[in-house]
Parts: C-alpha cells; structure tokens; sequence
C-alpha cells in the first residue's frame, strides 16, 4: 500500500478559516486561500509578508509585542486585545475577527499557526441587540418618569379642584340650593373618579419597570391580609379553601392582584347573598390559583376582551376605569404565568391564574 504523504500546504486548505503560518519575526511563511476570502488578497502576495499587514495600524504595535511574548511560552490560546479586535482588508475596509494561536514546529523551527475568522455578521448582530438594549433602557426610564408625572403632576390639580368644590360647598351651605348641590357633588365625584383612573394608567405603566423582590410567600398568610385590607358587607362570605400553597414572588403584587380580584368578585356580585372562594393547588412548576363567585359571571364572547386597559363587562359599575384585570394580567404575565376566566361552579365568574411554585 503507497504511503501518502499530506503537506502542511495540504492540511491549512482542509480548514475552512484564514490559516497564516507565522515564524518568530512575525513573517508569514504559509497561507491558505480562504485568506483571500476574507481579506482580498493571493497567498503569494502575503509570504514574506509582515503578519501586521492584515490588521489596522493601531494595532500592529500591540501586535509585535504580543508576537514577542508568545514565542517565550507558545500554547494555544486565543488572542486578545482587551477591546474588539479588527482585521484590515485589502480594499481598505476593515472586518471584526478573531485570532487563534497554536505552536507548530516547521523543520527545527517553532512557529505560530494563526487561525482567524470573520465575525462581523456576529458583531453586527451583538452590535444591534445592544442598540436595542439601550433603546429599551431609554424607553423604560421615560415610561417610569411618565409614571411619576400620571401619578403626581395630573393628580395634584384634581386634588386641589376636589378641595375647591369642598370650599364652594361650605360657602354656599346657606344660600345654596338642591340642585347646586348635586352639581358639586357630581363635580366632586367626577374628580374623584378621574383620581381613581389617573392612579390606575400610572399602577399600570409602571409594571415590570417597578423592583421586583422575590420571596417565598404563604398564601395563606396572603388571604389573611386581604381579609383585613377588604370591608366585606354583611352579606357576603369570603371562603378560602385551604391549606393553600407557598409560591415565588413579590409578596406586594401578589397581595395587588388578589386585591383586585376579590374586589372585583364583590362590586360586580348581583345576588342577594355575595360568595366569593379561593382555592389553589400546586403543581410541578406552577401554582394553579381560582377565585370564584357567584355573581353574574362573564359571557363567553367577553371573556378575552375584559384583560384589555379600559374594557368592562356587560354590567356597568360607577367609579369602575376597567384597568383593574388588565393591571392583574400585566403583573401575572410579568411573572410568566396566565389568566383566564370560566363559570365558576357557584354559577358565577371563576378567575384561574398561574403563578410560580417555590
């Protein structure tokens, strides 16, 4: 069987970068023609040639010492500079590379193998989602100022006009008339409502810009916060079904959600005796929470239509801004979970969501 022989020309043409043998003076003694490929000029025209050639004069100092202080430890490595590294085309233009060095020996001489390839789509890529990241940043920072002006800089005029109805009203306490009256008590709750709804966009805009402490949470310890925050009338049974889980999360927008949920479950309830039930389960991942009462429940054709800013369902509430589901599904999908409604069994509206496990 004839032995067959491989030159070191051979085997560089077998790698599908730019391969540069370089001896201890930073010459090249060898390369391949993907070189041309990616820097436009033959092989022939690089032997003999200086390995700085290929990158821009600012960094062909850099690369003379580096070269120096490679020979005294050759190993394989990849070359840095300490910033992005660039290589200079033929034409002029410059490209994003990388360079990796490997010790070779040629004949009784050690030598650099230098291997490089062109990352610019990379770096273009890398290069556009950081634009993107500042962009987003930006954006963030104007819509939590934006927040901060909804919540203060509108709220305080419609607190100074509430004040002035409240003077007028006193003013006029012995010459007024029944129908005075009523305007500024319209005008009154007007201001109050667009107080409720100016607090509500500005809870709403800043969701997922707010910090987000994470905790181990009891529900159980939850529902008994709500219980004292929540003024339930006399004809209405809260009912938690328990033990209920611990879950992962802000114990703040966990305490929001379930706020406005069961507030949501009694302003909406019809019947003369209001219900409302809790119950969760735990899963492998995920908790599975239900709120479920038995109100006038929530057709099927609005059952999607609710969680958007500003949508309510077919039974209109005064002092409702229907942003408070579309402020509980942002919190819940911030945390990757989901909501959803359906009949509850007590024939009214039953709210699943689901939430992290610890």
């Amino acid at each position: 069987m004839q032995e067959v022989k491989i030159t070191l020309e051979d085997q560089i043409e077998l790698l599908p970068d730019a391969v540069l043998i370089v001896n201890q003076k930073g010459k090249l003694v060898e390369v391949n023609l993907e070189v041309y490929t990616i820097f436009g000029y033959r092989p022939d025209e690089l032997i003999g040639m200086d390995l700085t050639v290929l990158l821009p004069v600012r960094y062909r100092a850099f690369l003379k010492k580096y070269f120096k202080k490679y020979f005294e430890n050759p190993t394989k490595r990849r070359m840095k500079s300490g910033d992005d590294l660039y290589g200079l085309r033929k034409n002029g233009k410059e490209i994003d590379i990388n360079i990796s060095l490997a010790p070779i020996e040629v004949g009784s001489e050690t030598m650099a193998m230098a291997v490089i390839r062109d990352i610019s789509e990379v770096k273009l890529l890398e290069r556009v989602l950081l634009k993107k990241n500042e962009d987003l940043s930006l954006t963030n920072t104007q819509l939590e100022r934006l927040g901060y002006i909804i919540a203060h800089d509108l709220k305080s005029p419609l607190l100074n006009i509430h004040a002035l109805l409240t003077f007028l009203e006193r003013e006029l306490a012995s010459h007024s008339t029944p129908i005075i009256n009523g305007y500024i008590k319209d005008m009154k709750d007007i201001s109050l409502s667009m107080m409720d709804l100016i607090a509500g966009v500005a809870d709403y805009s800043r969701i997922g810009f707010q910090e987000n402490i994470e905790q181990q949470v009891d529900l159980n310890l939850i529902l008994k916060e709500v219980q004292a925050l929540v003024h339930f009338p006399p004809n209405f049974r809260f009912i938690v079904i328990g033990p209920l889980p611990v879950i992962k999360g802000n114990k703040t927008k966990i305490i929001q959600v379930f706020l406005n949920l069961v507030n949501n479950a009694m302003k909406y309830n019809d019947k003369p005796e209001g219900i409302i039930e809790v119950r969760a389960e735990a899963g492998e991942k995920v908790c599975n929470i239900s709120i479920a009462d038995n109100g006038p429940g929530v057709p099927e054709e609005l059952r999607k239509k609710i969680f958007e800013l500003f949508r309510q369902g077919l039974v209109e509430q005064k002092g409702s801004q229907g942003i408070g589901l579309a402020v509980v599904k942002k919190i819940i999908e911030s945390q990757g979970g989901t909501i959803r409604v359906e009949t509850s069994r007590l024939g009214g509206a039953d709210f699943i969501f689901t939430w992290p496990c610890t």
